[in-house]
């Protein structure tokens, strides 16, 4: 499987009409993949401020992009560590970036970071097991 699967995402998937609709794009020569987006008030935390769930959402999808984009193997998150760096405020663009970090036959790695404003407001690492007939 070359083409990336549709699927109903909460993150990134096109036919599920209450998602967020992310669209990840590729860059081979940096090896990662970038989106932005803005968070509506409808997944806020505390007033004005992006649910942290939201923020692990977006990261979990930008490495399992980053995965598939560099080994086309769909996979499944079996950990990740998330770090909170700063409150992503709602309504600002959101930059979302994945990279692999580790890519075996039985196992992957990856990291990903948000950034608002320039500065970082999270970050993650995650690691990422193939998921065999999960697409088929």
């Amino acid at each position: 499987m070359s083409e990336l699967p549709e699927n109903n995402c909460f993150v990134c998937g096109e036919r599920n009409e209450r998602g967020m609709h992310v669209h990840f794009t590729y860059v081979p020569a940096h090896r990662q993949v970038w989106a932005e987006t803005n968070v509506e008030a409808l997944w806020q935390g505390f007033t004005g401020i992006v649910h942290g769930g939201i923020l692990a959402g977006l990261l979990d999808d930008a490495m399992w992009h980053a995965l598939w984009y560099e080994t086309h193997v769909v996979t499944m998150t079996a950990e990740m560590h998330v770090r909170y760096h700063k409150p992503a405020k709602i309504g600002m663009p959101l930059t979302i970036v994945g990279a692999v970090t580790e890519s075996g036959r039985r196992m992957a790695k990856a990291e990903a970071r948000i950034e608002q404003e320039q500065v970082t407001v999270a970050t993650a690492q995650g690691v990422f097991l193939p998921s065999k007939g999960l697409m088929e």
